[in-house]
C-alpha cells in the first residue's frame, strides 16, 4: 500500500504543478460562472437556469480536454519535460500528472458551476437535490475527454490532436447521422452531455451510474495507452 502511495504522490505534485500554471485560466473561469450567476439573478426563470446547467455542462466536459492538448507541447518546447523526467519520475507518472492537473480545473469549473446552479435553484425555489449527482458525473466525463485528449496529444500536434479527440469523443453523433447506432457506454463523454442535455429538475438525468463508470474504464484506457504510446517518444523534440 505504500508502495502505491509513493508512485501516486509525483502524479500529485506534478498536477498541482499544473494547476498554477492555470491560475488565470481558472480566474477567468470563476469570474465568468460568477457573473453569470448574478446577471441570472436578477430575474431568474425556470428555463434560464435549465439552460445555464445544460451549457456549463458541455463547457465542463470541453474544459478537460482543452486544458490537456496543448501541455505537453507547452512542457517539449521549454524543456521543462527533461528535467522532471531527469529526476527519476516515469513517463506514466508525468502523464498522470498533467491529467490530474487538468482534472483539477475541471474540478474547480464543476464545483463552482454546481454551487452557482445549487444557489440559484435556492433563490428560485427550484428543487435541486439531483443536479450534484449529475455534476459529479459531468466531472468524471471531463477527466474522460481530458484523457483521450492527453493519449492524442502524445503523437500529434495540438491541432490535430484536437481534431482527433473531437473526433473520438463525438463519434456517436457521426454514426447517427449515418444511420449507425453506438452503445452509449462505449462513449461516455456523449452519453454525459446527453444527459445534461435532457436534465430537468423534475426528472433527473437517468444512467448516471452507467455514464459514470464508464467515464471512469475511460479514463484508464486512455492513460495506459498513451503511457505505452509516449515510452516510445523523443520527449527531446516536439511534435510539428
Amino acid at each position: 500500500m505504500s508502495v502505491r502511495a509513493e508512485s501516486m504522490k509525483p502524479i500529485l505534485l506534478l498536477g498541482t504543478n499544473f494547476l498554477r500554471s492555470q491560475l488565470l485560466l481558472i480566474a477567468i473561469v470563476l469570474a465568468y460562472v460568477t457573473c453569470l450567476t448574478g446577471f441570472l439573478a436578477f430575474h431568474l426563470q425556470l428555463p434560464d437556469l435549465l439552460f445555464f446547467v445544460r451549457q456549463q455542462a458541455i463547457y465542463a466536459v470541453a474544459l478537460g480536454a482543452m486544458v490537456t492538448v496543448p501541455a505537453l507541447q507547452n512542457e517539449r518546447k521549454s524543456r521543462r519535460i527533461m528535467c522532471v523526467l531527469s529526476k527519476g519520475i516515469h513517463r506514466w507518472q508525468y502523464l498522470g500528472g498533467l491529467l490530474c492537473g487538468a482534472v483539477l480545473v475541471a474540478g474547480i469549473f464543476c464545483v463552482a458551476v454546481g454551487l452557482a446552479a445549487f444557489w440559484l435553484g435556492q433563490h428560485g425555489s427550484v428543487p435541486v437535490a439531483s443536479l450534484m449527482k449529475l455534476m459529479l458525473v459531468l466531472f468524471i466525463a471531463s477527466a474522460a475527454g481530458a484523457s483521450v485528449a492527453l493519449f492524442c496529444s502524445v503523437f500529434l500536434h495540438p491541432l490535430l490532436a484536437v481534431v482527433a479527440t473531437s473526433l473520438i469523443l463525438f463519434f456517436p453523433y457521426i454514426a447517427e447521422a449515418r444511420g449507425w447506432h453506438v452503445p452509449n457506454q462505449l462513449f461516455p463523454v456523449f452519453a454525459a452531455i446527453q444527459a445534461a442535455v435532457s436534465f430537468t429538475f423534475q426528472r433527473p438525468a437517468g444512467g448516471l451510474l452507467v455514464i459514470g463508470t464508464g467515464a471512469v474504464i475511460q479514463i484508464i484506457v486512455f492513460w495506459t495507452a498513451a503511457s505505452i504510446v509516449f515510452a516510445r517518444r523523443d520527449v527531446a523534440i516536439a511534435t510539428e
